[in-house]
């Protein structure tokens, strides 16, 4: 008789890593025919942009909803919030339960209901309704990012690097064209086709994305998980905490009759006071869950933990350049709007050229690291000069810290999902995708709550043009700055993970990262 080793006790306490889980088995993805595989990842990447696109589509068109729908200026900030609430909020239920019963049922459920959200907002009768319609459609949105990437992760394993790294770049800059092509879409069919048709043409695009993953994404099903208990209690306290966070930020940078709230008002103070408790009343019962729709133990990955906090401070860092800047090219410059647009341009230049750049470095050393350290480096530098910003500034001067920003910005837009989905198992790539894109999107908001707040406290005694000069030049200087050395400081903390790479190593982890 053969002795079996006793199995060892810290097995169960010892996250897998993401390499050796890769190889363990065949999905459905694997063996797909190379078209196919490219028809599937084409039609997730364009429901992903359709997502990105309709966050910022009403901005130009919203003069012209409001004059026909009628409405005040709260209701043309609801517009715009109820969607990104409702899409924000959904990202980890959409994550975790793509992890848990495939991605087909997700991904087609959360485009019906995006596609249902956007023929209600087209045919909406009024702003009331048009705010629903708009909630409606972040429900189904928050699927088209998160279960879309995680698609495309599971067509493109490490296995096939090039692939992988070419799909992240290619939603990288999706994501800048999403930022720009956004305000350009919605005013462009508001003055020439009537502001509807930014909603409805996402039904001819959106119903041919669904027939296309309909057809050819495979029926893949966990087999572990196909009878799991559903984490009511969790999903409860997710939903109820992460709104009231999102809520209390969203009033603090809106305020009303053009006065910011303080942090004290109840309506800031007492949303996010709540949403706090309720996240950490959440800590404590998915302990206890069975199968918890945050799965704690992935915090446990250092590679994750970090990546989660570096993603952040890299959109907390970078985000307010383009919204502050705006401000400043039209107030104290005296740019109209396009002109504030394209001097915006150097800082989207900048993401693409970097983004692009990431991605080969980490197809040839299979190291995002090192891109990363250097991006956060880039970032602090771009925005420390800022804090010198008067009137009189040289244009190209901030054109050069603009550009700065955007390189630094760039190898987190792809880098980032990159170590998120390979510093865990295979089973958890979707919730990772989903806490990676959650980080970023409360890093923003955040960022612009905090920065509003600074700018206010320096415009309160000086509304002239070297006021605003010099509140807009402190704001970015420290947020930017501060944020940057925090992402430096969190990737310096995150294990060198090889997630694929040139000789026999290729794919294999390094002794840190699996230690992490």
């Amino acid at each position: 008789m053969t002795n079996t080793p006793a199995p060892d006790p810290r097995a169960p306490h010892e996250p897998p890593t993401a390499a050796r889980d890769d190889s363990a088995a065949i999905t459905g993805h694997e063996l797909l025919p190379d078209r196919r595989r490219r028809l599937i990842a084409t039609a997730a990447l364009g429901c992903a942009f359709l997502g990105m696109l309709d966050g910022t589509v009403t901005g130009t068109a919203m003069p012209k909803i409001v004059a026909q729908l009628g409405g005040t200026d709260t209701w043309y900030v609801w517009v715009v919030t109820a969607y990104l609430l409702t899409s924000t909020v959904t990202v980890p239920l959409y994550g975790r339960f793509s992890d848990l019963h495939g991605r087909r049922g997700p991904m087609l459920i959360g485009l019906g209901v995006f596609l249902a959200g956007s023929l209600a907002c087209g045919a909406a009768p009024s702003i009331t309704l048009l705010v629903a319609a708009r909630a409606l459609q972040g429900l189904g949105a928050g699927a088209l990012l998160t279960v879309g990437m995680s698609v495309v992760r599971d067509l493109y394993p490490p296995s096939r690097m090039a692939g992988m790294v070419r799909m992240q770049s290619i939603m990288a800059v999706m994501l800048v064209a999403g930022m720009i092509g956004g305000p350009l879409v919605g005013g462009v069919l508001a003055d020439h086709a009537g502001w509807r048709w930014a909603f409805l043409l996402n039904l001819p695009l959106g119903l041919v994305a669904a027939a296309v993953l309909a057809a050819l994404l495979p029926r893949v099903r966990p087999a572990a998980t196909a009878a799991v208990r559903l984490d009511l209690a969790g999903i409860a306290l997710l939903t109820a905490g992460l709104s009231l966070v999102l809520l209390g930020l969203t009033l603090k940078g809106y305020g009303e009759h053009g006065r910011l709230r303080d942090w004290s008002d109840p309506m800031v103070g007492g949303p996010l006071l709540a949403g706090i408790v309720l996240l950490a009343a959440l800590v404590a019962v998915e302990r206890q869950a069975a199968v918890p729709i945050v799965p704690l133990r992935l915090f446990g990955h250092r590679a994750y933990a970090a990546i989660a906090a570096a993603g952040f401070f890299f959109q907390a860092a970078g985000l307010p350049a383009g919204i502050f800047l705006a401000l400043y090219f039209q107030q104290v410059r005296g740019h109209t709007a396009t002109a504030s647009g394209l001097l915006l341009l150097p800082m989207l230049a900048g993401m693409v050229i970097s983004n692009r750049l990431t991605a080969a470095l980490i197809m040839r050393t299979g190291r995002p690291r090192p891109a990363l350290l250097l991006g956060a480096t880039l970032l602090t530098a771009g925005s420390i000069p800022f804090l010198t910003l008067d009137a009189a500034t040289p244009i190209p001067l901030i054109a050069c810290c603009l550009l700065l920003i955007g390189l630094g910005a760039g190898p987190a837009m792809g880098g980032a999902g990159i170590v998120a989905q390979n510093s865990v198992p295979r089973t958890d790539i979707g919730t990772a995708t989903a806490g990676s894109m959650l980080t970023k999107q409360i890093g923003g908001a955040v960022s612009l709550a905090c920065g509003q707040s600074l700018l206010a406290h320096h415009l309160a005694g000086a509304a002239t043009a070297a006021g605003v000069a010099r509140g807009v030049g402190v704001t970015l200087g420290w947020v930017g700055s501060v944020g940057g050395l925090l992402a430096l400081v969190a990737i310096v903390l995150m294990p060198d993970l090889r997630v694929a790479g040139p000789g026999p190593a290729a794919g294999k982890p390094t002794a840190a990262a699996a230690q992490g």
